[in-house]
Parts: C-alpha cells; structure tokens; sequence
C-alpha cells in the first residue's frame, strides 16, 4: 500500500499493520518514528525493503514511479534488498539513540553515538548520483539504486542533525510512546506527538487517578 492525504489529516503511511501518521515534523524524526508503540508492544512499521520504499513514498522521499522502479530491482534482487533494507535499520537503530541522548540532556555534548551516526550518514551520502534518480545508470548494477531511499533519508538526518540551526527537539511524554517531534512553538509547550491520542490517553489517565483518589480505589494506568 501507498500513502493517502487529505487536506485536513497530516501524511500518513497506509501499511498492512495500519496507519502511521507523520507527526513528528520533519521528516528525519518522522524515519526513527517507523519503530512506534502501539497497543503496549512496539512495533516496526519497516519490516522489509518493500515497506521502506512504500513509506518514502509517503515521508515525501520518493516518487511513485521510483518507488515502483525499487520494489521491481528489489524483487528480482532479494538478497540486494535485503542488505539495503538491513543499512537503512542500522541507521535507525543509531539515529534513534543519538535522538534519545539529545532529549535527555538539555546541554547537547559530543558522544561515540554522534561519531558512529556521522559514519552511517557518510557512507549513505557517498554516492550524490543516489539523490537524483532511481534510474539505472549505464555500466552501473541496477541493485545500486536500492540504496537510494537510504541515501534520501540520510540527507534528511544530515540536515536536521549536522547543520546549525534553532530547531528544538522534543519527545512524546506519552507512556509508553517516546515518540520525536520538532517543537516549532515559540513558548515550546509542546509534551505529545499529539493531542488527540497520547494527550488525550494521559488526561484521561489523570482522571481515573483522581477519581481513584477520591473514592479510595487503587486504579493503575
């Protein structure tokens, strides 16, 4: 499945396990969002290469028909695929612990997380053809161009992460959800990806503590 958008609803990843809404802001942040709580139990919205071209698709990082190009070369190069949809994980799996360092501590300071990000984002950058076309090019092995969701999603991270800016991260106070978002509001009082479900499901959690409270019941969550 591919994306869907309507005017009123932020993007969203139509996938087999449901819908992902794109909340986060940037589309960097909307990347380590694919690793997403639900119902209590975490769950990997990228399970294989053909889910992280059809959510590019959705994160903006992908033409249809380069889509439809990729999950081609992918299936007739499974193993190709495989080793792409394996990298761009990696870079998650570091993206996400470098984002969890930098909301914790409000004093941003230079760790081994920040050097082995910067190694992923290079060797996915190495190529600067990769964030062009996902046309195969004269000469060039046609499973090269399955990098290419990788490449895109690694200038994404390069630019929010290495380049200076005033862009505030925040995470999800949402329990269990965590999830990342760039703060945009002046005063930053932003504390859920959104309103409408981990605010909603915490306010709702105070409620129960304070009718608990009241009535002398023990109610947990």
């Amino acid at each position: 499945m591919t994306s869907k958008r309507s005017i009123a609803e932020p993007r969203a990843y139509f996938s087999p396990i449901g819908r992902l809404r794109m909340l986060a802001g940037d589309p960097a942040l909307d990347f380590a969002n694919t690793l997403h709580w639900r119902d209590g139990r975490q769950v990997d919205f990228l399970p294989n290469y053909r889910s992280l071209a059809e959510w590019s698709v959705a994160a903006g990082f992908l033409r249809e028909d380069e889509m439809r190009i990729l999950c081609d070369v992918g299936a007739s190069r499974p193993e190709a695929a495989q080793a792409a949809h394996s990298s761009a994980i990696a870079l998650r799996s570091v993206w996400r612990e470098s984002l969890d360092e930098r909301t914790r501590f409000p004093t941003p300071r230079r760790s081994g997380r920040d050097s082995a990000l910067e190694a992923l984002l290079a060797s996915a950058l190495a190529d600067p053809r990769l964030l062009i076309s996902a046309k195969a090019r004269a000469g060039e092995p046609r499973d090269h161009i399955l990098l290419l969701p990788l490449a895109r999603v690694a200038l994404a991270i390069a630019s929010l992460a290495l380049i200076p800016g005033d862009r505030k991260l925040g995470r999800c106070e949402g329990d269990p959800c965590g999830g990342f978002f760039l703060n945009t509001s002046r005063s930053r009082p932003r504390r859920w990806c959104s309103m409408d479900s981990c605010g909603n499901l915490a306010k709702a959690r105070r409620f129960r503590r304070r009718a608990s409270a009241e009535d002398g019941t023990d109610v947990n969550g």
